[in-house]
């Protein structure tokens, strides 16, 4: 059995997210897959994360805490080449592995082994039952485990958009308090075109020295934090409006959030908004669309949004032009899931 978990983008709402406003994020179909090992191995800080929060909920003797010791996961389609492409391995890893010692862990203390579904929070798969709340909550938790120690706790958005997959609206009114997952639907009408910016970021990096110009800068970063906060809330509207006004709504909302990054950079003095974004913009603002950055910025991955009449080649041939490389990756709207092992 192994368990597989998507990767994320940020289309709206970053930074301003860690303030409790809301992010519009979808999960892609770049997947990290985690295996059991016969024996315990080494892992990284997040696996070794996943395996202390099952312990101390569950304590080291359970099953699924012996479990998440002998995981191992692949997260090579999270890269282009040599390039992190930013579309929150980390998160997926979390989740994969999360998913999968709880499996693991059902099977090895006697838990049950047949199909089932219909709860709150459970969805059906093949031969065992796959809690997605229960994920969640010991993914978040683990995740932050892992990260506190570099200063950037995360919102969870990434981790929520993995569990659940496809497009949702998350937010943390309180900051650290429960988190809101809403589903919603991604109109047809609107195509995104995701695209590496040429640089690798790190996003806690670019979130501390976010938060050290806001000490320095608070009332031009403020602002600029607002403007993120108004235009995600604005595309979270057009995500829920009627299928008649949603796309150019959401594309609308899309070219706000764009402008509020550009906002955000200029008050912050960073470099969040890589040049071939702003010359891709251009460009696709004359076919009806936009180009922005996603989650922290500063490179990695963007997106183009269009209508979805314009021609894709169209698109494509303006971003190379403006110096972005188009990836081939797609939404997907599976989630976490487990698996027979093919290998």
């Amino acid at each position: 059995m192994i368990a597989t978990a998507p990767g994320k983008l940020i289309l709206t709402g970053e930074y301003a997210v860690l303030d409790g406003a809301p992010a519009v994020v979808v999960a892609v179909d770049r997947r990290a897959v985690a295996r059991r090992n016969a024996i315990p191995r080494g892992s990284s800080p997040f696996l070794v994360a996943v395996a202390e929060e099952i312990a101390a909920r569950r304590g080291e003797t359970d099953p699924a805490a012996r479990a998440a010791l002998e995981i191992s996961v692949d997260s090579t389609a999270f890269y282009n080449r040599a390039s992190k492409l930013g579309l929150g391995s980390s998160a997926a890893v979390t989740v994969a592995a999360t998913a999968l010692a709880l499996e693991q862990g059902e099977i090895g203390g006697g838990g049950p082994a047949g199909f089932a579904g219909g709860a709150a929070g459970i969805a059906p798969r093949g031969i065992a039952t796959i809690n997605r709340r229960e994920i969640l909550t010991v993914a978040l938790a683990a995740h932050a485990r892992a990260q506190g120690p570099r200063g950037a706790r995360g919102s969870g958005a990434d981790i929520a958009a993995s569990v659940y997959g496809g497009t949702i609206a998350f937010s943390r009114p309180a900051g650290t308090g429960p988190c809101l997952i809403e589903p919603m639907r991604w109109p047809g009408a609107v195509a995104i075109v995701p695209f590496f910016t040429g640089v690798a970021a790190d996003t806690a990096q670019l979130v501390a020295r976010v938060a050290a110009a806001r000490d320095a800068h608070r009332p031009a970063v403020d602002a600029a934090l607002a403007a993120i906060a108004e235009a995600s809330r604005a595309a979270c509207t057009a995500l829920a409006a009627p299928a008649d006004v949603s796309p150019v709504a959401l594309l609308g909302a899309l070219a706000l959030a764009a402008d509020a990054t550009d906002r955000l950079a200029a008050a912050a003095r960073i470099d969040l908004v890589p040049a071939c974004v702003t010359a891709a913009r251009a460009a696709l603002s004359r076919l009806g669309g936009t180009a922005k950055t996603t989650g922290a910025g500063g490179g990695d991955v963007g997106i183009a949004a269009i209508p979805a009449t314009v021609d894709v080649t169209i698109v494509a041939r303006s971003l190379i032009e403006a110096g972005c490389q188009p990836l081939r990756i797609a939404l997907d709207d599976t989630g976490v899931d487990l698996r027979p092992d093919a290998s």
